[in-house]
């Protein structure tokens, strides 16, 4: 466990099962995260099996993870492309984060042309019953990377994976 950590960024193939079980066995380690980013990765050329409609069950049979329960106030979901997976773990989130103030969804660049296309992938995590009632969700449609090593071991700053 390494508590001293309050923000967190993991790079995710979520569609992909044997990567996306990771996920809660490393949240577990970081028990104190109060901003996490996720980057989620593609499929294309990978290997493994897919995780298809299954998602959701294998995060909800995880259990408890503390972070997400009772520490994460800002998740950032960097490169969204509306995939199952990762509506899943996004719904999985919001059902289990009691401290959730923001979550920001950024858009994969070029992953919708139509403004529409967009809302309409989102649509279901808006009208989601939350832990936390209180938590807004805002979109951006820009997308963008964040991953700048120079930047993330720059310990002066404050968010080293937000974008600015």
């Amino acid at each position: 466990m390494v508590p001293s950590v309050r923000i967190l960024a993991l790079d995710v193939r979520c569609g992909v099962c044997s990567y996306a079980k990771m996920i809660p066995a490393v949240l577990r380690c970081f028990p104190n995260v109060e901003t996490l980013h996720i980057m989620v990765k593609p499929l294309s050329g990978e290997t493994g099996q897919p995780s298809g409609k299954h998602n959701l069950e294998f995060l909800n049979e995880s259990g408890t993870i503390k972070c997400i329960r009772s520490c994460i106030k800002l998740l950032v979901f960097h490169d969204f492309r509306g995939d199952r997976s990762e509506l899943a773990f996004l719904k999985f989130f919001f059902k289990s984060a009691l401290v959730l103030e923001e979550a920001l969804i950024v858009m994969a660049n070029g992953s919708f042309t139509l403004m529409e296309d967009m809302l309409s992938k989102v649509k279901p995590l808006g009208s989601m019953k939350r832990a936390s009632s209180d938590s807004t969700i805002t979109i951006n449609p820009q997308g963008g990377s964040i991953w700048n090593f120079k930047k993330a071991s720059d310990f002066s700053l404050c968010d080293p994976f937000a974008n600015d």
